[in-house]
């Protein structure tokens, strides 16, 4: 798997609008590895995260793409996993505004073993 040397971040990338700072090496996958999947990858030698990041209010139709868009960073970074523990998380921008997460959206996510973290402008992935 090649990944273009400018799409790779060192300690800390911000997308959208939260800040995620990290250790480790961080993928900005959607928009510059391809078009498409999740919005970043987050690893180091033990762990790797993929990330969806999305603002404003999420209905059950956002749950379904966020799994979808997670699930496909999976299979393309399938071989890069090996023994690094997995973990899928959506970031909800929430920037001192109001932002409503649907019940039912809240229940796919889970029910797809994907955590999620309110962002108030940046995040630290250590700390989960």
């Amino acid at each position: 798997m090649s990944i273009p040397e400018n799409c790779k971040h060192r300690g800390r990338f911000e997308k959208d609008c939260c800040e995620v700072i990290w250790n480790g090496t961080i993928i900005e996958h959607d928009g510059c590895v391809t078009n498409g999947g999740c919005d970043l990858i987050a690893y180091d030698n033990e762990r790797i995260f993929f990330i969806e990041i999305k603002g404003g209010n999420i209905s059950s139709g956002d749950a379904d793409k966020i799994i979808d868009q997670i699930e496909m960073c999976e299979v393309w970074y399938s071989n890069f996993i090996s023994h690094r523990r997995k973990s899928r998380l959506f970031i909800r921008c929430v920037g001192g505004k109001r932002r409503r997460l649907d019940p039912y959206a809240r229940e796919k996510l889970r029910n797809a073993k994907i955590r999620m973290h309110d962002c108030h402008g940046s995040l630290r992935l250590e700390s989960l």
